[in-house]
C-alpha cells in the first residue's frame, strides 16, 4: 500500500490559519449573537412594561407576554395590610422587594404612585440600578422595572397596585422565568476560541517536538548509537532532512567500509611477503643488520594494524552499552602490572555534585558522593583501546604511568600522567593528527596513530582529549559523557 505524502509546513500553516480564522469568526458570531439576543430580550421586556402601564391605566390591550389579573378578595386584603409574604402562591422562604413607580402621566400631570411588590425565594432585586428623574414618564419607569425583573432568572410572585387602588397579580413568566431567558452562548464562544488556540498550539508543539527529537537523536548518535536509517515522519520538510541525513550516513558508511576493506586486503596481502621477509632476514649473518630488518618489518605491520584500528574507530561499529568504567580501568591496569609494567591506579575520586539555590541562600551548594563504580554508556573495546594507547605513550615517553578516575553527574575523566618531566601541552595536542610523532621518535617505537585513535574515541563518546603539565610530567585527560 502506497504511503500518503507528508504535508508541508506551508500547507499545514495555511490550514491552521484558515481553521483559526473560521474558529474566530464562529466564536465572534456566537458572542455577538448572544449579546444581541439578550439585548432584544431586555428591550422586549421594557416595551411590554410600558404597554402594561397603558393597559392598566387606560384599559388598552394587555401585552401578550405580560398579563395582569386582579387579586382575589382575601389576597387583596392581605396586600392592603402589606402582608405580601402571606399571599397565596408566595414562595417560601420569601424575600420582599418594594418598588414604587413614580413619574408623569402621558398627559403630563402627576399621577398617584403605582406600587410593585416582588416576592422571591432567593433574590432581592437591586432597585438602585433604576434610573429616575422628575421628567420621566411613569410608563417608562414601569418599563424599567419589568426590564429589571427580566434581567434575572427566577419565578417571583409580582403584585401591582394601580393608581386607582386595585391590586393585580402580574404573570410575566414569558419574560423573567428561567425558560424565557435567552441562552447565553458566550461561554461556548470562549470555549470554541480556546479549543482552537489549544489545537493550534498542540499542533505547533508536536511539529517542533519532531524536529527537536530528531536533532537530539543526531546529537546523541555518537554516544548512544543509532539506526542505520531514520524513519521519515512529520512534515515534508522534516522528511526531506531525514532523507538527506540517511543518504549522508549511508555514503559515509560505504566510504569507511570500502576503506576498511581495502586496508584489510592490503594487510592480508602483505602478510605473506612480511613472513618471507622475516624468514630471509633470519638468514642474515650480521646481527645488527638482521635486527634492523626485523624492526622495520615489525614497524610496517604495526602501522597497517594501527590504520585498521583507526578506521574501525571511525566506523563506530561497536554498539554502546552500560558498563562500569571503574572495572574496565582496573582490569586494564592489572593486565599491565601482570606484565611487569610500572602502571599505578590511584584511588577513585568521589563524584562531585552541584545543588541549586534555595529561598534562604543565593549560594550554590556542592557535595560529594562516594561512588565506587562509575557507570557510563560506552563502547568497551574502543574505550579500552584508547586508554591502552595513552598508557603505552606514558610508558614510552615517561617511564611510568599513573592512572586515575574522576567523575561528576554528566562526565567521566580518565587521567594518565607520566614521569617524563616538563612537556609543552600544545606540542602534544598537535600530535593527535594522524602519523604525527613526538620529539623522541628516533628512540621510541610507534606509528603516530595512538593519540589520533584516542582522540577519535573520545569524540565518539561525546568528549575530548586534553593535555596539561602535571606534578611529575605530562597529564593526559580523556573525557567522555556518562550517557
Amino acid at each position: 500500500m502506497r504511503a500518503l505524502p507528508h504535508p508541508s509546513l506551508r500547507a499545514m500553516a495555511a490550514f491552521w490559519i484558515a481553521a483559526a480564522f473560521l474558529a474566530g469568526v464562529a466564536a465572534a458570531w456566537l458572542w455577538f449573537d448572544s449579546q444581541g439576543a439578550w439585548r432584544e430580550h431586555l428591550l422586549h421586556a421594557d416595551r411590554d412594561g410600558q404597554l402594561l402601564y397603558a393597559a392598566i391605566e387606560t384599559g388598552s390591550t394587555m401585552p401578550k407576554d405580560l398579563q395582569a389579573y386582579p387579586l382575589t378578595k382575601p389576597d387583596a386584603e392581605l396586600a392592603e395590610k402589606a402582608q405580601f409574604i402571606s399571599l397565596s402562591d408566595a414562595p417560601r422562604p420569601a424575600l420582599l422587594t418594594h418598588i414604587p413607580v413614580t413619574g408623569l402621566h402621558p398627559s403630563g400631570t402627576n399621577m398617584p404612585q403605582l406600587v410593585i411588590e416582588a416576592v422571591s425565594s432567593d433574590l432581592s432585586y437591586p432597585v438602585g440600578r433604576l434610573t429616575t428623574g422628575p421628567e420621566m414618564a411613569a410608563q417608562e419607569m414601569l418599563g424599567q422595572i419589568v426590564r429589571l425583573l427580566s434581567t434575572y432568572c427566577g419565578d417571583p410572585l409580582v403584585v401591582l397596585r394601580s393608581s386607582g387602588g386595585t391590586w393585580y397579580r402580574l404573570d410575566g413568566s414569558a419574560l423573567w422565568s428561567c425558560q424565557a431567558v435567552p441562552r447565553d452562548r458566550r461561554i461556548a464562544a470562549m470555549a470554541l476560541g480556546g479549543f482552537a488556540l489549544l489545537a493550534l498550539l498542540a499542533s505547533a508543539s508536536r511539529i517542533a517536538h519532531r524536529f527537536s527529537d530528531f536533532a537530539s537523536q543526531l546529537h546523541d548518535r555518537q554516544l548512544r548509537g543509532g539506526p542505520d536509517a531514520y524513519e521519515r515522519e512529520g512534515p515534508a520538510e522534516l522528511a526531506a532532512i531525514v532523507e538527506a541525513v540517511n543518504l549522508y550516513l549511508d555514503r559515509e558508511r560505504q566510504r569507511l567500509s570500502k576503506r576498511l576493506m581495502v586496508l584489510s586486503g592490503v594487510s592480508h596481502d602483505l602478510g605473506s611477503p612480511a613472513t618471507r621477509l622475516r624468514l630471509r632476514a633470519a638468514l642474515i649473518e650480521d646481527e645488527v643488520l638482521r635486527n634492523r630488518f626485523a624492526a622495520d618489518i615489525e614497524r610496517m605491520t604495526e602501522m597497517i594494524d594501527g590504520v585498521l584500528a583507526y578506521t574501525r574507530s571511525e566506523l563506530n561499529v561497536e554498539t554502546p552499552r552500560k558498563l562500569s568504567l571503574t572495572a574496565l580501568v582496573e582490569a586494564l591496569v592489572d593486565d599491565y602490572r601482570d606484565a611487569g609494567q610500572p602502571v599505578e591506579l590511584r584511588p577513585i575520586e568521589p563524584v562531585r555534585t552541584e545543588g541549586a539555590r534555595s529561598l534562604f541562600s543565593s549560594r550554590v551548594g556542592h557535595g560529594e558522593l562516594s561512588e565506587r563504580q562509575i557507570l557510563v554508556t560506552a563502547r568497551p573495546m574502543a574505550l579500552q583501546r584508547a586508554i591502552s594507547n595513552l598508557i603505552d605513550n606514558a610508558l614510552k615517553y615517561g617511564r611510568r604511568a599513573h592512572v586515575s578516575l574522576e567523575a561528576d553527574a554528566q562526565r567521566a575523566q580518565i587521567v594518565v600522567e607520566d614521569e617524563g618531566g616538563e612537556t609543552r601541552p600544545e606540542v602534544m595536542a598537535a600530535l593527535t593528527a594522524p602519523f604525527e610523532r613526538g620529539p623522541q621518535e628516533a628512540q621510541v617505537s610507534g606509528h603516530g596513530l595512538g593519540l589520533t585513535i584516542a582522540a577519535t574515541v573520545a569524540e565518539a563518546h561525546g568528549g575530548s582529549l586534553s593535555f596539561a603539565q602535571g606534578a611529575r610530567g605530562l597529564r593526559v585527560t580523556l573525557t567522555i559523557a556518562r550517557g
